[in-house]
């Protein structure tokens, strides 16, 4: 696609921290325009039928009027009464179009917390909630018992008349929960009510809308949203039949659930993490079974159908050859269907599409990493997996982060085995001279992976067919991705770091250690592994004084030449490197006198936020060498070298070097730095053991005011993400990159100019924040919507939302 119709590189919208209670959901963290009034919305996500009409004329629609009545005439909220009238509405509808049904109960739950989120977080407390019968008779066999969100089927929140305008924000935030709480559903409905009227809203992954607010003379429009939740719409999806809630002695306990992935059922499958609402949504869960079956994972998600790669395929490049390690292994993947069609949500042009990928590996976080030495080990792997995939796939990951590692991995069987003549070589291959060794950690979730040759495509599926797409491979790899606490400085500002100019030379390693390294990685096909610097050089390169000056004296240039590179994913590891050192806290040891600096530094990374172009960054003052002892536990003090040598490394702009370095350099250094010191700890100690229970506790300070529920921004998410290869030669891999405005339109990569394409607007949890234009329509529209357009129900509809016995005065 032409520079004409994508822009140069996707814009980044401001984000924060993904939220873990309901207050900080509702302040920042809504859709875009999630909150303003969809007069269409009856007719769009309600099941709208005639037979509806029978009720308005029934002689029961008195008791539901006067129910009505009650809450308009309430100042104060009221729950019990909005219990009643709810409660009556569900009676009418069950009875008179699905008897036999089990009966929808609405319970109020204001003073209590729903329990069982699968996040393990404090969602807040819905006013009200809808759940079946069955359960609100085993909620009140008890007054212990407390309603688990897996149980919830709508939520309510109720206002008072002044502070009504807030009723829709915090509404949201509950579906939300709600919808990360049940995998099992699509989508989710719920009220927002006062005494002046109501509005109804539903949540899906792909966004959440709200109705216009109806006055109290229209119970059409509550009748409807009652009989949706009996009857959901036929035109999409509301459930996923595949999940099902496992049986057990305690419904109102923990959940499992039991997974048809359709040659078999998985039984009680463990949630271990849900990502935010109305993005993918990614659900990740580890099955139980036979000995002979584990591991199972199983990772659901729902992606935007623009999206350019699927996860599945990127594994398919990935372990084309046998099983590659350093990288967790897959069965299949494949589209979730209900009622032979895939389960599909549409909402303000984005359409995403459930997907299912059956993962036969698992393991632990980083956290479990039992001493500096496995740590280090770890993140040594993770580079070198990381430096294979994109040098014999061509694949570059572009989210790297904390949660996409896992140490003490475990594989299901495989019968295939690797047989790649240039396979990576892990840490402990390179110490103990055995280069089969297996990798100490594994890097997961290639959602926004992106392959840097389009060229030759491993299946039909691989690239989009639309028409307007086909070209897409004429730009260079702009789309801005990553989990923002570990996303790399210009990747996060979009832009070349141009101020960011004192440049380390390549580590070199101690003779014994060098000559093992360079026997080890003798077929190495990058040209890095015996690389010395010459004549006073950085990485190969000079610091291009020109350059420089002319990103500062038009500094629009810093953003036009921005593209993603490896040596960005390779930042991305050294934060994780950050944020693990600076937390970790060795076993039995009590707490130390540096915590107070840590508090202060923490806010660094706490902080970080990804913003616009001339933002800045947060995590700056952790680019300040000289301060590494003191931030870290006094017990961990000796590997504060190891943390200065890495900022060195990491901290200055490669892109003003002419020549350029070669892809990889980053990567390479970092490891040499690694082995040195992993190597001199494993001979010469200390190698410290770690709390794998514990952290370090760093106190945050909210420095500012929670937003109005109006002003909302997109939710941020993080969150287990295919062509034929050739081998690269020495000569290919060690071309340089091209520099500034030349990767305009391309980037040189092994022996070929590489055709790099961008997923699609779809990028996340943890992604690709796209920015939206503001709305100068939204004070015209306010001034529109209090001049009279509450009551102007949508036409289209049935259903005239003032047909009842005798108006309301509010």
């Amino acid at each position: 696609m032409s520079d004409h119709l994508r822009p140069r590189t996707t814009p980044v919208k401001p984000t924060k921290a993904p939220p873990n209670t309901r207050r900080e959901m509702t302040s920042m963290h809504l859709p875009a325009h999630s909150l303003m009034p969809n007069f269409n919305f009856c007719v769009t996500y309600l099941n709208v039928q005639e037979e509806l009409k029978e009720l308005l004329d029934n002689e029961e629609i008195e008791k539901l009027i006067q129910h009505a009545e009650d809450i308009a005439s309430t100042a104060e909220t009221c729950y019990e009464k909005v219990v009643s009238l709810l409660t009556c509405a569900s009676s009418q509808v069950h009875a008179k179009f699905c008897p036999d049904a089990e009966f929808i109960a609405f319970h109020d739950n204001h003073t209590f917390s729903p329990t069982n989120h699968p996040n393990d977080v404090d969602a807040g407390r819905p006013d009200i909630i809808g759940l079946l019968q069955s359960v609100l008779k085993e909620l009140k066999a008890s007054k212990a018992n407390r309603i688990p969100w897996h149980l919830v089927l709508s939520t309510v929140e109720e206002k008072r008349g002044s502070d009504a305008k807030d009723g829709p924000g915090q509404s949201a935030a509950y579906l939300g929960c709600a919808n990360q709480s049940r995998p099992d559903l699509v989508g989710m409905y719920g009220l927002a009510l006062s005494p002046r009227g109501f509005n109804i809203q539903y949540s899906c992954p792909a966004g959440l809308t709200t109705s216009q607010e109806f006055s109290w003379t229209s119970i059409g429009a509550l009748l409807s949203y009652i009989y949706t939740l009996y009857f959901p719409r036929p035109d999409f999806a509301s459930r996923d039949p595949s999940i099902t809630l496992a049986r057990s002695d305690n419904i109102l306990s923990s959940p499992t659930w039991d997974v048809d992935v359709g040659n078999k059922v998985y039984k009680n499958c463990q949630v271990k993490f849900v990502g935010q609402p109305w993005r993918r949504m990614t659900w990740v869960a580890k099955a139980e079974g036979d000995e002979s079956e584990l591991p199972i994972v199983i990772k659901d998600s729902y992606h935007d159908v623009q999206s350019s790669f699927k996860e599945g395929e990127m594994y398919k490049v990935l372990h084309k050859n046998g099983p590659a390690p350093g990288f967790a292994r897959i069965e299949r993947e494949y589209e979730v269907e209900c009622e032979g069609t895939p389960i599909k949500v549409s909402m303000n042009g984005c359409t995403r599409i459930k997907t299912r990928l059956i993962m036969k590996t698992c393991g632990v976080p980083l956290n479990e990493c039992k001493t500096i030495v496995d740590f280090f080990k770890a993140m040594y792997d993770v580079l070198e997996s990381h430096r294979w995939a994109v040098l014999e796939r061509n694949l570059l990951h572009r989210d790297i982060s904390y949660g996409n590692i896992v140490v003490d991995a475990e594989d299901a069987p495989e019968d295939r085995v690797f047989n790649d003549p240039n396979r990576m070589i892990f840490i402990n291959g390179v110490l103990n001279n055995r280069p089969h060794a297996l990798p100490t950690a594994r890097l997961l979730d290639f959602d926004n992976c992106a392959r840097l040759d389009k060229m030759k495509p491993e299946s039909k599926n691989y690239l989009l067919s639309k028409e307007g797409e086909a070209n897409q491979s004429d730009q260079p790899l702009r789309c801005r991705t990553g989990t923002p606490k570990f996303i790399a400085r210009s990747v996060g500002l979009g832009e070349i770091l141009v101020d960011n100019s004192y440049f380390e030379p390549m580590p070199e390693l101690p003779d014994d250690l060098a000559a093992k390294y360079e026997q080890v990685y003798r077929n190495d096909q990058s040209g890095l592994r015996q690389f010395h610097e010459e004549n006073g050089s950085t990485h190969g390169g000079y610091l291009d004084a020109q350059v420089q000056r002319k990103y500062k004296r038009n500094p629009s240039l810093k953003e036009a030449d921005f593209a993603h590179h490896p040596r960005h994913d390779a930042e991305s590891v050294f934060w994780c490197i950050v944020v693990f050192v600076l937390l970790a806290k060795p076993l039995n040891s009590e707490e130390d006198s540096h915590n107070h600096q840590l508090n202060t530094i923490w806010q660094c990374i706490a902080e970080h936020e990804i913003g616009p172009s001339g933002a800045g960054d947060k995590r700056l003052p952790l680019m300040n060498t000289g301060h590494w002892a003191k931030w870290l536990h006094e017990d961990l003090g000796y590997i504060s070298q190891l943390m200065e040598e890495l900022t060195l490394q990491v901290q200055p702009e490669y892109a003003l070097l002419n020549p350029p370095p070669r892809p990889l350099h980053l990567h390479e250094a970092m490891q040499r730095l690694i082995l040195r010191y992993v190597h001199l700890w494993e001979t010469t100690g200390p190698n410290v053991e770690l709390d794998t229970n514990n952290i370090r506790v760093a106190e945050r300070y909210e420095k500012k005011p929670m937003e109005q529920a109006m002003h909302q921004f997109p939710i941020i998410g993080q969150i287990v993400s295919a062509s034929s290869l050739g081998k690269r030669s020495s000569y290919a891999m060690g071309r340089q990159e091209e520099s500034g405005a030349k990767r305009q339109r391309t980037i040189t990569l092994p022996n070929v100019i590489v055709n790099v394409v961008c997923p699609g607007s779809d990028e996340e949890d943890h992604d690709d924040y796209e920015e939206e234009e503001d709305d100068d329509d939204d004070d015209e529209y306010e001034e529109e919507y209090h001049g009279g357009f509450s009551i102007v129900v949508v036409e289209r509809a049935w259903i005239d939302l003032n047909m009842t016995r005798k108006p309301l005065e509010l």
